[in-house]
């Protein structure tokens, strides 16, 4: 069982219906969870329910595992990057129970609202991550064709993230892998976060 508690948003209208999610929806419903939950105040994110390691950000496409996209954001800290807090996320794009991409981002709140950025597609490190858990539920189940979730999924058992800053740079390292994600943030001057600027 993989050690998150994500909080979960069912985007499909109808039941039998499938709604298209991208990374774009999940950035929406993050923002519209801040708001919905303390009026713009992203600190909320700090709060986020956890179980064991790992908090988290979920969207779903569809009731049915078999069937859906499902997008998970880890979050990885809340930390300062150059003048400003951001809050850091690994994000995996699971299609059918099967991760198929992973994105670093990081999340700025401002009185102009809220600024993303977010890694595109890093091969690679997608690869690296993907054969260490293929190979392990290959030795684990030698006679399956089909991995379990827990190992094709995102993020899979056993999961161990590192976070490192320097200056504006962003990386995340998956430590039995040696996957690792990195994110440029472009520098800004000192901004305080929505809520508070209305409060002003």
């Amino acid at each position: 069982m993989c050690r998150i508690l994500l909080i979960l948003l069912t985007m499909a209208w109808c039941a039998g219906c499938q709604q298209h999610i991208s990374l774009d929806t999940w950035k929406q419903n993050v923002e519209h969870y801040v708001w919905d939950q303390a009026n713009g105040d992203p600190t909320v994110l700090r709060d986020l329910p956890t179980q064991g390691q790992w908090k988290g950000f979920a969207v779903i496409s569809d009731n049915d595992p078999n069937s859906a996209t499902d997008i998970n954001g880890l979050l990885l800290g809340h930390r300062p990057i150059g003048q400003n807090p951001h809050f850091i996320f690994l994000i995996g794009i699971v299609e059918k129970q099967q991760v198929s991409d992973i994105r670093l981002a990081a999340l700025r709140a401002s009185p102009a609202g809220f600024k993303w950025t977010i890694t595109e597609k890093n091969q690679p490190a997608f690869d690296a991550y993907h054969h260490f858990h293929d190979a392990a539920w290959r030795a684990l189940y030698p006679n399956r064709t089909n991995g379990p979730w827990a190992h094709t999924g995102f993020p899979c058992e056993g999961d161990d993230f590192k976070l490192s800053i320097t200056a504006q740079r962003v990386t995340a390292t998956h430590t039995q892998s040696g996957a690792n994600w990195s994110l440029q943030v472009p520098t800004e001057a000192p901004t305080t976060a929505p809520s508070l600027a209305k409060s002003n």
